[in-house]
């Protein structure tokens, strides 16, 4: 079928789950099926190429292996897109069993002269101990639940006035009609099967039948995806969508129905309701991860029926599987892996059940409220199951109202009732389903986006329709709607125009890429380059293209926003140009009242070292310029941002400064231009009008070909759009309620927040991205500033279907509609204790470390305890806590604070909460503010969080606690770095297994003693060391394994999977960076700070603070440097340097550390790297990326690269031991 295709779609193919969306979007637009299947076909080839093979070189010939193998349109997918002629691509006789062949040759080769097949016996025990799982849901019971029965319909011999609504879903068509009263007729349920106008000419086909001489249409409404299609096909009086449909039919069934939970094939839905009117609604994101296809899958994939078996073996389940909710790939893999483990059938189905509620609680709910009169629509409301995991989660009744699988159909026939101001309606009648029509496509040129249009032509009609361009070119050929001014559309003419207008230089020319930050700053770095004497040359606005060459070229799963970056850059060196500049921006001057300054997110900082592990610069002989530049402070960080510029463009910095004040003169001008525009938009706003400011980044929601140009979807839609920028910012102040908001965008978001909130006429629209770590925490903290009044959340990916954004986008114009609000903030503060005397202090675990500072606390008379080791306790009760989001450890911390308050000798008023905190770039530095958040709604209010920040107060906040709690916490510190050493040093080569565990805690629990008594920890560290070398056997070799990346995940064990154990279990030996590298880096970033910043009194407390550590350390490390291999660490000035070729130390944070603690790992004989992060983690997926250069600079050592986000990943083991294997070969070549 694929190779039927002449035009082949662009589909994504990151995610089976974003993949079926826009497969779906293209099937109701009318594409046809074999231009959807070759589009599936190189969307997996494109995936490989880019997802997996990450930039690596496909050496010729490439052998194609596995199932998939047999596909022909897969074969021509991967020749076309691997560019390899047909005898490249070979194709093995054996493809389908290739894996099990490897397996038998390896046997050969390990061959045994001894060797007898010892039966099956052992693998049954294993299965069988595999069974053991802590941890299940409660058994699922339909208790307070009512699932109401459907009524018949009795067929009047009268004709009688009626309208129809028809519902077109991606998996199912509902059509219905109804009477005057709003009262059932008759309804048809039908498979989409990808052919929507298929199935709508055989639902009118089977009213007709039964119902064509016995009404009269007085109107005719469409829903649903695919209701632009219907809508023009049919003759629509009404084209809505679904989730005002949806809620116009609960409100007719039942006036005091409050909330709506809605799951169809693809789509789920939230809506809550307040007195029959929308007040809040949320769609699933791109993902289609709990909805009724995915169940439907999954039922096959059990070989059970999902609308006969699958209930009734649900509720029959005593232990429901717990899959998590995290993404249909993920729960896929986790049903899989509890299968491996033997559990029966029917607790994998009432799994699925729970984490399809889940999903739909955590992902769309969020943390909405859920009101007591629930409605459950949609076809998955059929599903006891499903109905009975709500009741459990939520603790109320869930009614399933009456033709509950038609409820979109029924809202759309009660609006076209509603709505009626029509003579004779436009139906073209029920003789439609005999009629045949026509759908080509074809390529709009008018720009760059090139957009697949389809054009469908019905028989006997002049009419023709258009579907499928991003800017709704054709489609709004028949609105009558004049558009509203749109100044994100404004604000990008009126940014390039500082290229356009620029002077032919002397110096020749220099390209700019048309991303990130350039996007707010270009008139300033145009204007400096310009002045200069350069030529300016920018990269095209964003295209299909541009986004296509990033997601290529990107070499490690990032957000968005980067992967167009890389795009763009991708452009601009195809074009021929070999001079391009992208600085290295650290921080950006705010407009928010109290900040000045704010950093910019960590992708942005290192974004130009990731772009020179993409591209070989030096290769295609490009000079890439990438200086240091602050553009948000002054003083020091002015002097050398001049300096670095002057230095990169070889031009003296008397003339860079002259053009930097003439760059600030035009950005200046720019920005009171925007402000000045939005002023007299919001100025001519009637008393009914209404107005929608687009939150979010310039360059992901200002950027038209990123947008999904939402801007002018509502400017078309008669509502002025004004960019957040273009608010008078400076008017509101928010510092005092964010002042640890470090991000420069997130301070002009929140300030917008309070802006748009004390406004009555604006509302916002808030454009944020998969994958954005700021935003993970910003979104919250935005709810909390905007109160109450309404906002949309659009998340947009690479994935191209746009129907679902147009969806939100209406539904969202209707529930504001005629509406001014103002709302209030909700404020949560910190409060600190002066003094912890009177309190318990509770220490997050992260690793043994917490244990010796909360020896110390007790020694220095302060009351404390380690919180019990993060478990699956902890990971349940953080997860209810979280959006699923934000970072991995702050889940963890978040659920282990919530498991201490469950303690029954836990008491409140004499307790407090240890979590340091940060200054960015990374989201460390929200952790605090985001744990008051949950403390407070969990009604804890009172507990406060002691909070020191690790940026210089550190020592000033924890000096409180006594004199001499800096020197005791910093000796149990290097004590407990010193034994782990011992530990992991010895326990791969132990004669007796368990002794090293055994003498590690006796050691360890003696050292906390100590600690408590304020005595020498040295003499236990000498007498650990003669224990450890006595049960170490000095005959065995093994490789050994560095461990770099994110603090927490390589430090606790149930975060990174006991990861150190397993990796020993595989014969290797595990280096792992010491705590006190960390703390003698924050060190060294905060005595810069305070040098640079003049703040004396406390660069001087910091020097001698630093200059006592090391002695500390040297002193201790003495002592036992025989007995260890590589006791002593380098400087860190020593890791930074060998870090700067790759990533330079003005990015601060662990990716730079990651990187050289590296080359300090294979310096001394590291044998390959693991770089753990969290999964979204910014810092740990650049490091991933300049790993990919670095490994080719280093001899091709063996890298790993691990996210955990808490899911249990059956394949970790398998690439654990692969990497191991790499590791023995290069052990074995060196």
């Amino acid at each position: 079928l694929a190779l039927k295709a002449k035009t082949i779609p662009r589909i994504a193919g990151r995610c089976a789950v974003f993949a079926k969306s826009d497969m779906i979007h293209l099937q109701q637009e009318g594409t046809p099926l074999p231009e959807i299947v070759a589009g599936l076909c190189y969307a997996l080839a494109r995936n490989l190429r880019s997802n997996i093979g990450r930039g690596k070189p496909f050496h010729k010939p490439v052998a194609f292996q596995g199932g998939v193998a047999a596909n022909l349109g897969m074969r021509r997918a991967f020749c076309d897109i691997l560019r390899l002629k047909p005898e490249e691509l070979i194709i093995p006789k054996h493809y389908l069993t290739m894996g099990a062949i490897g397996a038998a040759l390896d046997a050969i080769e390990r061959k045994k002269e001894d060797y007898h097949f010892p039966g099956l016996e052992k693998l049954y025990a294993a299965i069988k101990q595999e069974r053991e799982i802590k941890y299940f849901y409660p058994p699922l019971k339909l208790e307070k639940s009512c699932i109401k029965k459907t009524e018949t319909y009795i067929i009047s011999q009268e004709k009688i006035p009626a309208y129809l609504g028809v519902d077109v879903g991606s998996v199912s068509t509902n059509l219905v009609l109804i009477d005057e009263k709003g009262q059932l007729l008759a309804k048809e349920y039908l498979m989409t099967a990808g052919h929507p106008l298929e199935a709508v000419k055989k639902g009118l086909k089977s009213l007709g039948k039964r119902w064509k001489d016995k009404v009269e249409i007085l109107g005719a409404a469409t829903t649903g995806s695919g209701r632009f299609l219907v809508g023009d096909f049919i003759g629509a009086d009404v084209i809505k969508n679904e989730i005002t449909a949806q809620a116009t039919a609960a409100v007719a069934i039942d006036p005091k129905v409050d909330t709506i939970i809605e799951i169809g094939g693809q789509d789920s839905k939230f809506i809550r309701l307040e007195n029959g009117a929308i007040i809040d609604f949320e769609m699933n994101k791109a993902c289609a991860a709990g909805t009724g296809s995915f169940l439907e899958e999954q039922a096959d994939s059990l070989s059970i029926s999902i609308y006969k078996e699958f209930s009734d073996l649900a509720l029959s389940a005593k232990h429901p599987a717990p899959l998590g909710e995290r993404c249909t790939v993920f729960m896929k893999s986790d049903l899989v892996h509890y299968q491996q483990k033997g559990l029966p059938k029917e607790d994998l189905v009432a799994g699925l059940c729970y984490a399809i509620a889940y999903n739909f609680i955590n992902k769309v709910v969020s943390n909405r409220t859920i009101g007591d009169h629930i409605f459950f629509q949609g076809g998955v409301a059929a599903n006891k199951g499903v109905v009975a995991a709500f009741e459990q989660i939520l603790k109320k009744p869930i009614i399933v109202p009456p033709h509950h699988e038609v409820t979109g159909a029924i809202g759309a026939a009660l609006l076209a009732k509603k709505e009626k101001n029509w003579e004779k309606s436009k139906f073209k009648g029920f003789d439609l389903a005999h009629l045949n029509y026509q759908i080509n496509t074809f390529v709009c040129k008018a720009c760059p986006n090139q957009c697949e249009i389809k054009k469908v032509t019905i028989e006997g009609q002049k009419e023709v329709y258009y579907y499928g361009g991003r800017c709704e070119k054709y489609e709004i050929a028949h609105r009558d709607i004049s558009p509203a001014p749109d100044l994100v559309k404004e604000r990008e003419k009126l940014l390039l125009e500082y290229v356009e207008k620029a002077k032919e230089g002397d110096r020749g020319e220099i390209a700019i890429p048309y991303a990130f930050f350039l996007q707010d700053f270009l008139p300033f770095f145009a204007t400096l380059l310009n002045e200069l004497g350069f030529k300016v040359v920018v990269s095209a606005p964003t295209t299909k293209e541009t986004i296509q060459a990033g997601v290529e070229s990107v070499l490690a799963e990032t957000c968005y926003p980067v992967k167009v970056a890389h795009g763009h850059v991708s452009v601009l060196i195809k074009a021929g140009y070999k001079r391009l500049f992208f600085p290295n921006v650290i921080d950006l001057p705010s407009r928010s009242p109290g900040f000045v300054w704010g950093m910019v997110c960590p992708y942005v900082q290192g974004l130009p070292y990731m772009l020179k592990s993409a591209f070989n610069f030096e290769k295609e002989d490009i000079e890439f310029l990438h200086p240091v530049v602050y553009l948000g402070r002054t003083g020091w960080y002015y002097r050398q941002s001049i300096k670095n510029l002057s230095e990169a463009l070889r031009i003296s910095k008397k003339k860079v400064e002259k053009a930097w004040e003439k760059a600030k003169i035009a950005q200046k001008e720019f920005e009171e231009e925007i402000v000045k525009k939005a002023k007299k938009i919001i100025s001519n706003l009637s008393p009914k009008d209404i107005a929608i400011v687009i939150v979010g980044r310039a360059y992901n929601s200002f950027d038209s070909g990123t947008n999904l140009r939402i801007p002018q979807k509502l400017s078309q839609r008669g509502v002025p759009v004004i960019p957040l920028d273009a608010l008078p910012l400076e008017t509101v102040r928010i510092k005092d309620a964010w002042p640890h908001m470090y991000w420069r965008y997130g301070q002009h978001i929140l300030t917008a927040a309070a802006y748009i909130r004390d406004h009555p006429q604006l509302y916002p629209i808030y454009i944020t991205n998969f994958a954005c770590g700021p935003d993970s925490f910003i979104l919250h903290f935005f709810k909390e500033e905007i109160g109450k009044k309404p906002f949309l959340e659009i998340e947009i990916d690479e994935h191209s279907a746009d129907a679902g954004v147009i969806t939100r986008l209406e539904a969202f114009l209707d529930s504001i509609k005629g509406k001014k609000q103002t709302s209030k903030a909700q404020r949560r503060y910190f409060i600190y204790k002066k003094h912890y005397h009177d309190a318990c202090v509770y220490i997050p675990y992260m690793c043994d470390h917490s244990y010796a500072l909360a020896a110390v606390f007790e020694g220095c008379g302060v009351k404390a305890k380690v919180m019990s080791r993060t478990d699956e306790e902890s990971f349940i009760l953080g997860r209810q806590a979280v959006s699923g989001k934000e970072c991995y450890p702050c889940l963890l911390t978040a659920g282990d604070m919530l498991k201490t308050l469950k303690q029954p000798d836990f008491d409140p008023k004499y307790a407090a909460f240890f979590m340091p905190t940060g200054s960015g770039p990374c989201r460390f530095g929200q952790y605090a503010h985001f744990h008051r958040r949950v403390l407070d709604e969990w009604g804890y209010t009172e507990i406060p969080i002691f909070s020191p920040n690790q940026d210089g107060e550190y020592y000033e906040k924890l000096g409180m606690v006594a004199n001499d709690f800096i020197l005791w916490a910093w000796r149990g510190l290097v004590a407990v770095d010193i034994l782990e050493k011992f530990l992991r040093h010895t326990r791969p080569y132990e004669k007796k297994p368990g002794e090293a565990d055994k003498i590690y805690q006796n050691y360890l629990e003696k050292i906390c003693e100590y600690l408590r008594q304020k005595e020498e920890p040295l003499p236990l560290l000498i007498q650990a060391a003669n224990d450890f070398e006595k049960i170490r056997d000095n005959a065995i070799s093994k490789p050994t394994v560095g461990i770099v990346g994110e603090i927490y995940l390589r430090s606790n064990p149930f975060a990174n999977e006991n990861l150190i154990r397993r990796l020993e279990a595989l014969g290797a030996e595990v280096w792992l960076p010491p705590l006190g590298e960390w703390i003698f880096y924050t060190n060294h970033t905060a005595i810069l700070r305070s040098w640079r910043q003049r703040y004396l009194k406390r660069l001087l407390r910091l020097l001698i603070t630093t200059i006592i550590q090391h002695k500390e350390e040297w002193r201790f490390v003495k002592k036992v440097a025989s007995k260890i291999k590589h006791a002593h660490e380098p400087f860190i000035v020593q890791l930074l340097h060998w870090a700067k070729p790759y990533l330079h130390p003005a990015f601060e944070g662990e990716a730079v550390l990651s990187i050289g603690k590296a080359i300090d790992f294979l310096k001394k004989g590291t044998k390959g790297i693991i770089n753990v992060m969290p999964f979204t983690c910014m810092p740990g997926t650049i490091t991933q990326a300049i790993f990919s250069r670095l490994q080719k600079e280093k001899g091709g050592f063996p890298c790993l690269h691990l996210a955990f986000d808490g899911q249990e990943q059956t394949h970790i083991q398998t690439r654990l031991e692969a990497f191991m294997h790499q590791v023995y070969n290069f052990f074995a070549l060196l």
